[in-house]
């Protein structure tokens, strides 16, 4: 009789244990589909989005074959990779930008400069 609660509550706990890995897979694979689409949506740096879907791939293969911390590696490195594409596409966005404005204040620098000499030949002229 023993046995049979102790079998039991083994049953018990490897069915407890089998629904919260579905889950943290579940769960794994839904942000990582949602972090890809955020960085295909962005235009995230292709490469790097290139290696997160071929982790992704292999997420998905290592659930089909009921290896879970394989799975859940593979969905962190898969995840973390899109962020990567992701900040590497804001900062190019960024440098792009950065360049823009120091431009646009180069430009301005050089404008002040030659009011100044215009405003400096007036003032010779006038006196």
């Amino acid at each position: 009789m023993k046995s049979l609660f102790l079998v039991s509550g083994l049953v018990a706990l490897a069915l407890v244990g089998c629904a919260a890995n579905q889950h943290a897979l579940s769960r794994s694979m839904e942000q990582t589909e949602g972090t890809r689409a955020v960085a295909t949506e962005i235009k995230a740096d292709s490469a790097t989005v290139e290696s997160a879907n071929a982790h992704l791939d292999s997420a998905k293969a290592y659930m089909e074959q009921k290896k879970a911390q394989e799975a859940l590696a593979a969905f962190e490195a898969s995840r973390l990779e899109y962020r990567l594409a992701m900040l590497r596409a804001e900062r190019d966005s960024l440098k792009a930008e950065d360049e823009r404005v120091e431009g646009e204040l180069r430009a301005d620098v050089e404008r002040k400069l030659l009011y100044q000499n215009i405003l400096d030949n007036e003032n010779k002229e006038a006196k």
